[in-house]
């Protein structure tokens, strides 16, 4: 588990760091191709982290589940 929250703070700054990228693009007067470049990089890095982010914390809740089902069992296991 130690892994989740450093590639999370890795994977969402990455993001920030686009999205600032956009904002220092847009102040030095882009060409309209560079924009679009630009903001549809950002767009794909930031629909990147949102699915990763899903898939882990999607594997946290199935490994959540299956702690609360082992205890929810275990009254009722090996007698």
């Amino acid at each position: 588990m130690n892994w989740k929250k450093p590639t999370l703070v890795g994977l969402w700054s990455l993001v920030a760091l686009a999205w600032l990228a956009v904002v220092g693009i847009y102040f030095t007067d882009p060409s309209k191709a560079l924009w679009v470049g630009t903001v549809a990089c950002a767009a794909i890095i930031s629909e990147v982290a949102v699915w990763t982010t899903a898939a882990i914390l999607g594997l946290s809740v199935i490994e959540s589940r299956k702690r609360i089902w082992a205890r929810i069992r275990a009254p009722f296991g090996d007698r």
